[in-house]
């Protein structure tokens, strides 16, 4: 009975044990973001170091944007590939930002447009706009007017939901048209330009102050 107790214990006490340390990565995290929110990135790269050398994949993501604002984009992109492995979605943008520039690692926009498409599908949103805005401007091999047309209009409808004018309008001018492989339809072109006029007065609209 005594040794069936003791083994209970040890195992409840390793349990605190093992939380305690998952605690702390996420808590330098949190230094390290409160240091880069004020201006402080010496403080901050020093916060976060620990927690990425641990493979807190926020913390990777996060030190990897400082360093590429850096020049220490090679650092950058080693960092934001562990945090991509993840599935974590900055870690991915980071990563298709720096294949898209060639920094850090060779251009490779196939790789660039991989990685901002799986950020997009986690919800980050720089780059569902720059998934749609590729589909617009015909860059990363995608081409609204090409044969992948579904692929554009889903990745210009999320964008739009997300307050993307630019995709409101082109989908405003596709219906009306037929373009995209969509069929013409006056009112859902009505629909769609009366949500980018809409978009365009919630953004000129001027921003509250907080009174103290």
């Amino acid at each position: 009975m005594v040794g069936s107790k003791l083994r209970a214990w040890f195992a409840v006490a390793l349990s605190l044990v093992s939380c305690l340390c998952q605690a702390i990565p996420s808590d330098d995290h949190a230094r390290g973001v409160l240091a880069y929110q004020r201006g402080d990135v010496v403080a901050a790269m020093s916060a976060l170091r620990e927690p990425a050398r641990a493979g807190y994949a926020p913390s990777q993501a996060l030190l990897a944007f400082i360093l590429d604002r850096s020049d220490f984009s090679e650092e950058a992109f080693r960092l934001y590939r562990d945090a991509a492995a993840q599935n974590d979605a900055e870690g991915h943008a980071g990563l298709a930002s720096l294949y898209f520039a060639g920094r850090g690692v060779a251009k490779d926009e196939k790789l660039a447009l991989e990685h901002f498409s799986k950020a997009a599908d986690l919800g980050h949103a720089a780059s569902i706009e720059t998934v749609a805005n590729a589909f617009l401007k015909r860059q990363m091999g995608l081409d609204a007017d090409g044969p992948d047309g579904a692929a554009a209009v889903a990745a210009l409808t999320r964008a739009a939901g997300q307050d993307h004018v630019a995709s409101a309008e082109a989908l405003a001018r596709a219906y009306q048209s037929g373009r995209y492989g969509l069929a013409a339809d006056p009112a859902q072109a009505a629909n769609w330009q009366a949500r980018a006029v809409a978009i365009r007065k919630k953004q000129a609209a001027p921003v509250a102050k907080v009174s103290k």
